[in-house]
């Protein structure tokens, strides 16, 4: 049985892949976007799409583990 929070973190990942596909269709039917962009934005999208699912993943360890740490470190507003 899974937990909640693999339950909930699956749901984000399918959500963001499919806001992702979207990015997708539109660059992929603007003419307007040159060949050589299209490819950088795939790249690019593909690199923020797996960095986001591991941080997610990486968020059910820190919480299932012994120290339940945030998704994101507090900001230091000081500078």
């Amino acid at each position: 049985m899974m937990s909640w929070r693999t339950i909930t973190v699956l749901g984000s990942i399918e959500k963001i892949e499919l806001m992702f596909r979207k990015f997708r269709e539109v660059i992929d039917t603007d003419d307007s976007i040159s060949p050589e962009l299209r490819l950088s934005l795939h790249a690019t999208l593909d690199e923020r799409l797996l960095f986001g699912k591991e941080r997610l993943f990486d968020s059910i360890g820190r919480q299932d583990g012994a120290a339940a740490m945030p998704i994101s470190p507090p900001r230091n507003n000081s500078q």
